[in-house]
């Protein structure tokens, strides 16, 4: 039975590809115990994961700071 030589594969001239810069970031924060009850006990009435709940708390503080600022703007004109 004959061998068969594999031809060396060719090398590419194309640039190599960079990995994906992730879409999310990671956050640490520290509150104090009593916050931290709280945030739970709200966790478990309403069913929400600490993440979840996390995301919609900063997503509404950013936004009700837009609107007040859209507010004071309009007042002032």
């Amino acid at each position: 039975m004959a061998e068969t030589k594999k031809k060396p594969a060719a090398k590419s001239t194309s640039k190599k590809t960079c990995k994906a810069k992730p879409t999310t970031k990671k956050l640490s924060v520290t509150i104090d115990k009593e916050l931290y009850t709280a945030m739970e006990e709200y966790l478990q009435e309403y069913g929400y994961s600490k993440d979840e709940f996390v995301k919609k708390a900063i997503a509404e503080k950013v936004s009700r700071e837009k609107i007040s600022t859209m507010i004071d703007d309009m007042i002032k004109l």
